[in-house]
């Protein structure tokens, strides 16, 4: 007669708490990576803003002399 250990029951609910903060730690670290590169591609928009925008007056100034 086989008996019924209830030690694995036990054993799946740590694994499956282990796993959830595993997906908590991976989605926090895409979340992190996301917010940098977020903050990257701001800085290079302003930069580009700005080039555009200076290079807008340098044509204005050549074209119409000051």
């Amino acid at each position: 007669m086989s008996t019924i250990d209830p030690h694995p029951a036990a054993d799946l609910d740590i694994r499956e708490q282990i796993a959830r903060i595993d997906n908590l730690l991976i989605d926090s670290q895409k979340k992190q990576r996301e917010f940098h590169l977020a903050f990257w591609q701001v800085a290079a928009t302003l930069l580009g803003g700005a080039a555009a925008f200076f290079a807008g007056g340098v044509a204005v100034v050549k074209l119409f002399g000051h």
